[in-house]
Formats: structure tokens, sequence, C-alpha cells
């Protein structure tokens, strides 16, 4: 039965040489490549997610504040400029600008990223596919070792068919990781670099559209005097808290 053996070895090139477990340095360097991928890939992808989010929640939430501040005033003094201003500022930013930031980032962020990781469960398949063939390998070499402790030349001949099979298999996924693994992580460089480029692109468009919106507000305030202006500012609101600090409710200590 050598002859047979050592013609099966020819023939897939040598493969028995894979250790008990399948273990193989190259292959093994190739998985944590493929898992140190994996982990920042994800992490990117809900960190592109949560900026969306927190882009959305951000105008929403100006509106709202510019909305409110107005009704807070509206007992007591007529609707003022600013206020009108600002209101009308942040409904744009918030159901114009918002939304077009939104479709550009969705198309040229979001989903690029999201195509490429979805690739990876595939990748997660194939080597849980490995390890259950490098158990099927193991198992037929323990039973052809078995074998050989007999005289039963047929039962020999077949337990080293079954262990033939079972390395062609699993070379082939094996040399298909070891081979795709660092295509896929050079393939990153292709959707970040393009992607990062439309993001930049897109946080411009937005914020300038953004600024534009706030300048028409600008014109209903006072010139900016510089650090003075703080100065000025501190020292009214604080002239307003002595007036409610006086009042007879806020001295009662109850």
């Amino acid at each position: 039965m050598s002859g047979f053996w050592d013609k099966t070895v020819s023939r897939i090139g040598g493969s028995n040489s894979f250790a008990a477990g399948g273990i193989d340095p190259e292959y093994n360097e190739q998985e944590q490549r493929f898992r140190n991928l994996e982990k920042r890939g994800m992490r990117l992808l809900q960190e592109t997610k949560d900026y969306r989010g927190t882009i959305r929640n951000m105008t929403s939430a100006q509106q709202a504040l510019s909305q409110n501040l107005s009704a807070f005033l509206l007992d007591i003094q007529r609707p003022q400029d600013y206020q009108a201003a600002y209101r009308q500022a942040t409904q744009t930013i918030d159901q114009v600008s918002q939304p077009q930031f939104d479709e550009v980032f969705l198309h040229t962020v979001l989903q690029p990223m999201a195509q490429y990781c979805g690739y990876l469960p595939e990748f997660n398949k194939a080597i849980k596919k490995r390890t259950v063939l490098a158990g099927e390998l193991d198992k037929a070499r323990r039973a052809l070792a078995k074998e050989q402790t007999k005289a039963d030349s047929g039962g020999i001949e077949r337990a080293e068919m079954d262990v033939q099979y079972a390395e062609e298999a699993f070379a082939v996924m094996n040399r298909t990781l070891v081979g795709e693994i660092p295509k896929l992580i050079n393939a990153r460089v292709y959707v970040v670099d393009p992607s990062f480029e439309a993001f930049v692109k897109a946080q411009l468009q937005f914020f300038n559209d953004s600024l534009r919106q706030m300048d028409g507000v600008t014109r209903y305030l006072p010139p900016s005097g510089g650090p003075q202006d703080d100065r000025v500012l501190d020292e009214r609101i604080e002239n307003v808290m002595s007036q409610v600090r006086s009042l007879t409710i806020c001295s009662l200590n109850l």
C-alpha cells in the first residue's frame, strides 16, 4: 500500500504536510490579518452610521431649539427679527441642507463601506468551513492509522482514499483563503480613498450651506466688538440675574 500512498501525496502536491488540526503558519498569519481587518472595518462602519445619525439629530435639535426660543418669549414681547431669521435658517438647514448631505453621504460613503463589510461574513463562513475540513482530515488520518494496524489491505486502501479526498478538500479551501484574504485587505484602499474624498466634500458643502443660512441671522445682531463683547454680555446677564435673585421668593429659602 505504500506505493498507493506515495502516488496520492504526489497528486495533491504534498498536502499531507498539513499538521493535525490544519495548522499552517502562512494561513494563521492571514487569518490574524483578517480578524484585525474585520474588527476595524465593523467599527468604522458603525462610526459611519453614527455620524450620519448625529448630523440628523443635530439639525433636528437645532430647529426644535429655534421654535422653542420663540415660544419661550411669545407672551412677553412681539417676535423679534432675529428669532424669525434664526427659525427660518434652522428650518432650511434641517429640511434642505441636511437631506442633501444625507443623500450624498449615503451613496458615496455609507453604502460602499457597508457593501465592503458585507463580504466579511462570507470569509467567516469559509474560515469555519476550513475548520470543519481540518477536523474531517484529522478524522480520516486517525481512521487510516487504525486500519494500518490490521491486515485488511482493502480497508487500508479505502482509508487512504478517504485521506486523499479530505486532504484535497482542505488544501483547496486553505489555498483559497491564503490567496484571497490579502486581496480583500488590499481592496479596502479602493473603497476608503474615494469614499473619504466624497465625505470631505459633502461635509464642506453641508457646513458651507449652513454658514450661508446663519449669515442671514447675523445682520440682526450687533456688530462684533471682539473680546470686549464677552465682558459686556457677562455684565448684562449678571445684571438680569441680580434682579431675579432679588425677588422675594428667591430669598425665602423654602
